[in-house]
């Protein structure tokens, strides 16, 4: 009994944790989005701007400054050109050259003094990236945009980032690929605001008095991810805490389990030979996955404490749903158990031959190098080649070789398995060796 008042209150901190984990779970939930938000303000003073018209472009429109200072200017459209505008460009580019990265923001505010036809104006957000962007041609920054319409003009007007599109202009005369048709903002290099569409000859005043961004300071999903990860934290700290507890009960237990062997050495016998039958495959007698397990985790160890090399080879029988389509399930089993024995007659005494499933196989190699692997697999195409199955049937096989140079079965198999690939592409009948591998330095 002198345990349990440590038990009870051990499970009523885990309770009171679990409890005040919810209430701020929930509570996060439902704050506010406003109050936590971040927002920037463009110094539009203090950034290079340009102004540009269609006469670039061999138009007759003029612009030109009326008051630089306040960021005010006059377009005056002219015929001449198929879509006369006029251009007006902030340079967002720092001294370290990186633009500005608007992608943790949500919302866009302007305010834009405008006199004119009513037609509007509009946005660009102009962004690069490596995907598209070549170096020293603004003209290949991507062209996001938004249009404002006259009773969107004359006072600050707020809309969110994902009003924006991409040009279809831009777009097209790109050849952009779809991945990278949508809007992008993670490195907005110019702001541009131009003359919009269709806009009669005439004269236009211009002047932008504010630009700016806001933005929770953490999103709903980084929210969510971190309430996740806080209850998946301590739901694997219960875990733990009810491991070690069985290992405790396991380790009092121990003594009387030791009572138990020599009753159960009997039994034992009876469990070895199932489990080497569970260790077999049924149709082919070699090994199946479950026979390899012990050979793959020996052979990870000698490589990693004693540097042996160790190698696989991954076999695939060519052609092998054509011998069942054409002959039946029968002779394809047949085939199957044919290939087997080969494979196995003709390996070293140390190599192991197991079915991986289907018409695969797997040769694991202890202590062989990747030109000693190769050998052994040249050696195994050729017998099965040249070996009647059934009837005069002549089957043959794909063969990908790996030598381990990683610790890492999964990054072995890999590798085994893109040579097999590549053997199959290859006209099949062939042994290839895992380049990647091969050229790594040994360690």
């Amino acid at each position: 009994m002198t345990n349990l008042p440590p038990k009870r209150l051990l499970i009523s901190r885990l309770e009171l944790l679990l409890g005040l984990l919810a209430l701020a779970s929930v509570a996060a939930l439902f704050v506010p989005a406003d109050w936590l938000t971040r927002d920037y303000n463009l110094p539009i003073t203090a950034l290079k701007v340009d102004i540009y018209s269609d006469q670039a472009l061999g138009g007759q429109s003029n612009v030109e400054w009326t008051n630089q200072e306040a960021r005010a200017w006059q377009c005056t459209l002219k015929p001449g050109f198929a879509d006369p505008f006029c251009s007006f460009l902030i340079h967002l580019v720092d001294k370290e050259g990186k633009g500005l990265d608007l992608s943790k923001y949500t919302n866009m505010a302007v305010h834009i003094k405008y006199t004119g036809p009513p037609k509007g104006l509009r946005i660009y957000l102009r962004n690069r990236s490596p995907n598209y962007y070549v170096l020293g041609n603004l003209n290949t920054t991507k062209y996001n945009t938004v249009e404002l319409t006259n009773a969107e003009l004359n006072k600050t007007t707020r809309f969110k980032l994902t009003d924006f599109g991409v040009a279809d202009w831009w777009l097209a005369s790109h050849s952009v690929p779809v991945e990278f048709s949508q809007p992008e903002f993670n490195d907005v290099v110019l702001f541009e605001i131009q003359t919009g569409t269709s806009l009669k000859d005439g004269t236009y005043n211009i002047e932008l008095t504010e630009v700016s961004w806001s933005g929770p300071i953490v999103s709903q999903e980084i929210l969510y991810r971190t309430i996740v990860i806080l209850w998946a934290a301590v739901v694997f700290s219960l875990l733990i805490y009810r491991q070690v507890r069985l290992n405790i009960q396991l380790k009092q237990k121990a003594q009387q389990q030791e009572e138990l062997i020599n009753i159960n050495k009997l039994l034992n016998l009876q469990t070895q030979k199932f489990e080497e039958l569970a260790k077999t495959d049924m149709l082919t007698g070699v090994a199946n996955r479950l026979g390899v397990r012990e050979y793959l985790f020996e052979g990870l160890n000698n490589w990693r404490n004693n540097q042996s090399p160790f190698s696989l080879i991954l076999i695939d029988i060519d052609h092998f749903k054509l011998f069942n389509d054409t002959h039946g399930h029968d002779v394809g089993d047949k085939v199957l158990k044919a290939a087997a024995e080969i494979f196995r007659n003709s390996v070293r005494n140390t190599d192991l031959v197991a079915r991986w499933g289907g018409e695969e196989f797997i040769v694991i190699c202890p202590n062989t190098d990747t030109h000693q692997a190769t050998t052994v697999a040249e050696n195994l195409r050729a017998r099965l080649a040249s070996a009647e199955i059934f009837n005069g049937l002549k089957v043959t096989a794909s063969f990908g070789v790996a030598s381990m140079n990683t610790p890492s079965l999964e990054h072995l198999f890999k590798q085994a398995d893109e040579a097999l690939y590549s053997a199959k592409e290859a006209g099949r009948n062939k042994v290839v060796v895992s380049s990647t591998l091969a050229n790594l330095p040994s360690l």
